[in-house]
């Protein structure tokens, strides 16, 4: 059985750095910290970085005292008004790939689009964004959606940055014939494209794909779904313990990708599985 791993599996930019932020502030200062919902969609490693002090919180209200972490995913302006008042300190490791979304709106709205944010209405990042534009865009995960919308005559269109392109590309063509100017701006970020472009490829090339990395993690369900679209038996994991020998009965490739939230460690952990289930090679 021959193991094929996706070179651009794991940590993406705004997670490794996100990360790095949290690290060197828990290593500099003892003052309490806390982290506005799981910095990373990953349990293993929000359970260790709770290990070393960072407390999970979902309101700011929660926060007494000390600082704050907005996670890579973003967050509205309400959050920084309200650390502002309350003299906490603000971490900020969101993205820079998620900032230029919402500057990206931002100018949109003050042009006067109409803003069509091409994602998932409950998502974080989506979240953060809808709530700098107070409220005022339209949220499309589906292009059926567009079939009962509103689309006014000029339009600007922009995505979540962990959306699949297929889906962006299907919405602007749905928009484009609805409206009189459409502005559409792919703040897909590069590594998400990358790793869905070579989860495609790699799903047609094996027999079975393992995708390793969070259940709650937006990006890595995605590369399950592209896997799956093609055709390809799919599984998502979070660690080694939950491959099944079953899966692997018969197969003779196996591809491995894994989300931007998934550690070296976690993804090097699933490939000796799979090899100590008769797999060979990683390359």
């Amino acid at each position: 059985m021959e193991i094929t791993v996706a070179k651009t599996a794991g940590f993406c930019f705004g997670v490794k750095r996100a990360l790095e932020l949290v690290q060197s502030s828990l290593e500099s200062d003892a003052s309490p910290i806390c982290s506005l919902g799981p910095l990373i969609h990953n349990p293993a490693v929000v359970a260790e970085l709770e290990s070393k002090g960072l407390k999970v919180v979902s309101d700011i209200k929660d926060v007494k005292e000390g600082r704050v972490v907005i996670r890579s995913h973003g967050a509205g302006p309400s959050i920084y008004d309200y650390a502002s008042e309350q003299g906490l300190e603000l971490i900020d490791a969101t993205c820079p790939f998620v900032k230029n979304v919402h500057e990206l709106a931002l100018m949109l709205k003050k042009e006067g689009y109409q803003v069509i944010i091409v994602g998932e209405n409950d998502h974080a990042e989506v979240i953060g964004v809808l709530e700098t534009l107070s409220g005022e865009a339209l949220v499309v995960n589906d292009p059926r959606q567009l079939d009962s919308a509103y689309i006014e005559y000029k339009v600007g269109i922009i995505s979540q940055t962990t959306q699949d392109i297929a889906t962006f590309q299907q919405v602007v063509s749905e928009v484009l014939p609805k409206t009189k100017e459409c502005r559409i701006f792919n703040t897909i970020c590069l590594a998400t494209t990358q790793r869905q472009q070579e989860t495609a490829r790699l799903s047609q090339e094996v027999d079975l794909m393992i995708v390793v990395g969070g259940k709650n993690s937006a990006n890595t369900k995605r590369l399950a779904e592209i896997s799956a679209q093609h055709g390809t038996r799919t599984y998502q994991v979070e660690s080694p313990d939950e491959l099944s020998p079953e899966w692997f009965k018969g197969v003779r490739k196996v591809g491995v990708t894994a989300g931007a939230s998934t550690p070296d460690q976690h993804i090097t952990a699933v490939i000796q599985q799979i090899q100590a289930l008769g797999g060979t090679g990683c390359g």
